[in-house]
């Protein structure tokens, strides 16, 4: 390769947006990911009769129910549809292709313009008991400062197990581990740890309304300074309304609103709370494809950021 050209290939690497550097980083794994949707898609689905016919999972046969069924989602007919939203941690096992986008507007800072992340997931089910699943994150800053803008990748495993599977009502046990992104400071280990639950209004007056609810824990593992946060707690309460039914135009189209909130629980921050109020939208855009977006809007003070923009989409196979 001539230098004329080299010279013009480490241009275009380095001149690249932060989109085009996060697809060129995860390539390899989205085409992995592409081949096992491929792959799941061509098998047979439980057809509507064997997913309602799902026996119950729960407590007292956690040892010996779920573990030899094959994986299934149970319906909700006539009740809330039990699904994935925004923020709160999803309580039933899933077959999904997800990537997620958000950017976080910083307008009043002094030191980052914006904050941004991209992640590309897939998780897959292996029976009705437990799933895995693995993502890798893209993270970069845009920052007020000339040639200050940073960058960093991570990947995250995670596995999920079905706690409790009734009508109505859901309960799912979270872990999952996250590299270092080292490249923006972040030089921790991030090992979380969650319960998540779904609960149907319907039965109590609410048509179609679904409770959702988390509660996780953070633990930061790996060398650190003295006075950094090596704990941190994460709640989450969800509402959601859906409008239409799974056969309309927009399928199960649906509002819902999000309090999130995370709490420092060591270091020079411990007992910091933040409180976001998240509303957002979900509908079904074709056969087993979802969209949501929503909005971040900080309602503790100090106010860590201005907004934050959220857009997500699925393909459940």
């Amino acid at each position: 390769m001539s230098a004329t050209a080299k010279a013009s290939l480490a241009f275009v690497i380095r001149k690249q947006s932060p989109a085009s550097a996060f697809l060129v980083k995860a390539a390899p794994f989205l085409v992995l990911m592409l081949a096992m949707c491929s792959h799941a898609q061509a098998q047979s689905a439980p057809t509507p009769t064997q997913s309602a016919s799902l026996s119950d999972l729960t407590l007292s046969n956690f040892f010996t129910d779920g573990w030899t069924d094959a994986y299934a989602k149970r319906p909700n007919p006539g009740g809330a549809p039990d699904m994935a939203l925004l923020r709160v941690q999803t309580n039933f096992l899933e077959r999904e292709f997800r990537t997620d986008f958000y950017t976080q507007q910083n307008l009043n800072s002094t030191k980052n313009r914006t904050i941004n992340f991209l992640d590309a997931l897939v998780a897959y089910g292996l029976d009705r008991r437990f799933m895995l699943s693995v993502t890798s994150n893209y993270e970069w800053i845009n920052s007020h400062t000339a040639g200050g803008d940073t960058d960093a990748s991570s990947v995250s495993l995670a596995g999920r197990l079905q706690l409790i599977d009734i009508p109505g009502s859901s309960y799912a046990l979270n872990l999952k581990v996250t590299s270092p992104a080292k490249d923006i400071g972040n030089d921790l280990t991030t090992v979380t740890y969650s319960l998540a639950g779904w609960e149907d209004l319907t039965p109590y007056g609410l048509n179609r309304v679904g409770l959702y609810f988390d509660v996780a824990g953070d633990n930061f593992v790996g060398p650190h300074i003295i006075g950094a946060k090596t704990t941190d707690g994460a709640y989450d309460v969800s509402v959601a309304k859906t409008w239409t039914e799974p056969d309309a135009a927009l399928q199960n189209f649906t509002t819902f609103a999000e309090l999130f909130g995370t709490t420092d629980l060591s270091g020079a921050t411990s007992g910091k709370t933040v409180l976001t109020l998240t509303p957002g939208l979900r509908t079904g855009i074709g056969h087993n494809q979802v969209l949501m977006v929503g909005v971040d809007l900080p309602v503790s003070n100090p106010r860590p950021y201005n907004y934050a923009l959220r857009l997500t989409y699925i393909i459940n196979f």
